[in-house]
């Protein structure tokens, strides 16, 4: 091996070692999205199930989800070990890529540089972490295209055997691989016109159709299915200003940008291949097909469903990048470089340059993924009873990918009315926690139901709503304590604070001993950190009302009925100091605050004018809190 083979050899392992570096990098930082959590739970699936209902109306090969479980059997089912797959099917895409770059470009720098272009590529990044098959595609399609130019040239029927197994895993990798299919008979047809190409090639694509022979069966099922897309309608200006800046930047930048840098890739592109002696017109035709043929074949899909969107032409990334390759080598050369192409390659370089700036943007979160559902979760899990209901706005697989099914889970599905779906519901419920949700809804459970109280889980606004008759086993914390000679506090429950939430709801159930001639106010303090009940420290925050908002007067409560009351503490501060703290509880009159009600334990001794009751030890769990 020269010593110049050797050194592109290093090259390209230390492009892929920095593609797999970028890749991994925060690789399970943020919570599977509802697509990737449908992969996990669905695609991932026993395989005698997906072959009998999933691949029937899941637009996806079945040769994706038996990867995806077969991956899942051996690796596990985490964020971390089900991105991986798609990282590993992704990093092929930059060796493809290189060799391709070689094949087509002539030019080592250039194929060195198309690979690099690939490790730092936004869009292929946020693919390759993300439980889907795109990036598998990605990498896949490059491979198979470069065996194909490989077969070509060396024909043997090992080269072609070869080709049509890498074609075959593209295509059962993702549908649309078949759009780019169709342009290497095109790139034969217009390139190498001679008859022994086109008869091995032909052989080839025979293996490929006796191999795609489940594939085509799917493919049948799936079209008498009713699929329709749910991405995007056909809009062809989208072509240059969403597409093309998608697939090379990573995003689309606002207008006019999203026109202008497109244009000004496609002239600087131009220009570079006006100036670049002797012409290439073999490179020339199969960038063109390897674009133009899926666009248009896609845009002709788009009209008839909705499936209009970047990442059904990822696969035409080698493309655009060996273009932005080739176009860039003149900065490396050593001699014989135009001063006109090094111009047009400098300015070229922005491309790349803008690719990174989005590239940072996202490691810093710019680019929320998914919300925080296993906050949510935490938070329900840590608060919801037996016979509670979690009420979502819409289906999400993600919910029940990190809730593991700790409690019962409706959706509510946006073509339907809300109200119907939750009137059943509120008969049977002993409490229902409604997250986000439509108006209409919060006011029908509002009027059935008794609103406990709304806090902000994350990203997640959520409400608790409980049934009006007050169940004992509802109660946590027994107590016994009475207050004056008109209220007996049965006992409480503490919900919070906990990793999800530095906020506190607390839950007192009143057994009324007889009606009083005052409106009582309740005083619930939290304070601390202290030592004891003597000594609890200084008022952290405090919420003060009467009994159920009033509703629940000490002026007209009814003896024999239990009260649920909810007070929330929302303005602890973030800086808590840690220590324990307490909930100090009592009455007083609202005409005179300080005429507070005096408080007999269940022990029967004097304790004051308040009960105090031990809240929790900050940081929570240990921690260092929410």
């Amino acid at each position: 091996m020269s010593a110049s083979r050797r050194g592109w050899l290093w090259a390209l392992a230390l492009l892929i070692g920095l593609a797999f570096a970028l890749r991994i990098y925060r690789l399970d930082a943020v919570p599977l999205r509802g697509d990737e959590a449908f992969a996990v739970r669905y695609w991932a699936a026993d395989p005698r199930d997906v072959v009998r209902n999933l691949a029937r109306y899941e637009p996806h090969p079945i040769g994706t989800f038996f990867g995806f479980w077969a991956w899942k059997q051996a690796a596990g089912d985490s964020e971390f070990a089900m991105r991986f797959l798609p990282l590993l099917g992704n990093l092929i895409g930059v060796a493809a890529i290189a060799r391709l770059g070689r094949h087509l470009l002539r030019h080592d720098r250039a194929a060195l540089i198309a690979a690099a272009l690939w490790a730092l590529n936004p869009h292929l990044i946020w693919h390759a972490q993300d439980v889907r098959n795109y990036a598998i595609w990605a990498g896949l399609s490059p491979l198979a295209l470069w065996l194909f130019l490989r077969a070509l040239d060396r024909p043997r029927p090992r080269a072609w055997l070869l080709y049509a197994v890498a074609q075959t895993l593209a295509l059962y990798a993702f549908f649309l691989e078949a759009f780019f299919v169709l342009a290497q008979p095109l790139y034969l047809a217009l390139v190498r016109r001679e008859r022994s190409a086109l008869n091995r090639a032909a052989a080839g694509w025979a293996l490929i159709l006796i191999l795609l022979i489940p594939w085509s069966v799917q493919v049948w099922y799936l079209a008498q299915s009713g699929y329709s897309g749910a991405v995007g309608e056909a809009r062809p200006g989208d072509l240059l200003t969403v597409f093309l800046p998608t697939l090379l930047l990573g995003d689309t930048p606002p207008a006019p940008w999203n026109a202008l840098l497109p244009l000004a890739w496609i002239a600087l592109i131009a220009g570079a291949w006006m100036l670049r002696r002797p012409p290439a017109p073999r490179l020339g035709v199969w960038l063109a097909l390897s674009v133009l043929v899926p666009a248009g074949l896609l845009l002709v899909a788009a009209t008839r469903m909705s499936v209009f969107h970047p990442r059904y032409l990822i696969a035409a990334t080698p493309a655009l990048l060996l273009a932005t390759a080739w176009a860039l080598a003149p900065l490396l050369a050593r001699r014989d470089a135009r001063a006109a192409a090094v111009a047009i390659a400098a300015a070229l370089l922005a491309v790349p340059l803008l690719g990174t700036g989005e590239l940072a943007e996202y490691y810093r979160g710019a680019d929320v993924k998914s919300p925080d559902w296993p906050g949510l979760v935490a938070y329900l899990t840590a608060r919801t009873l037996p016979g509670d209901l979690i009420v979502l706005p819409s289906p999400d697989p993600a919910f029940g990918y990190y809730d593991g099914q700790h409690a019962d889970e409706i959706s509510l599905d946006p073509d339907t009315d809300p109200v119907a779906k939750l009137r059943p519901e509120v008969y049977f419920r002993s409490g229902i926690w409604m997250v986000g949700g439509p108006p209409e809804a919060h006011a029908f459970l509002s009027e059935q139901m008794q609103p406990v109280g709304e806090q902000q889980a994350g990203t997640f606004r959520v409400t608790q709503y409980r049934r009006w008759d007050t169940r004992p086993s509802e109660i946590a914390h027994a107590s016994g304590a009475v207050f004056g000679n008109f209220a007996r506090l049965a006992g409480y429950t503490l919900q919070g604070p906990d990793s999800a939430t530095q906020a506190v709801t607390l839950l007192l159930y009143w057994e009324p001993l007889r009606a009083t001639a005052i409106d009582y106010v309740v005083f619930v303090h939290l304070a601390g950190p202290g030592t004891s009940p003597a000594d609890p420290g200084p008022l952290v925050d405090q919420d003060d009302h009467r009994p159920r908002e009033g509703f629940a007067s000490t002026l007209s409560w009814e003896p024999g009925v239990l009260v649920r009351d909810a007070y929330h503490l929302l303005d602890i501060p973030v800086d808590l100091a840690p220590g324990t703290y307490w909930l100090l509880v009592g009455f007083y009159d609202p005409d005179d605050p300080a005429a507070r009600v005096p408080v007999t334990g269940a022990d029967d001794e004097a304790a004051g004018d308040a009960l105090v009751l031990r809240a929790f030890e900050w940081p929570v769990d240990g921690g260092t809190g929410p």
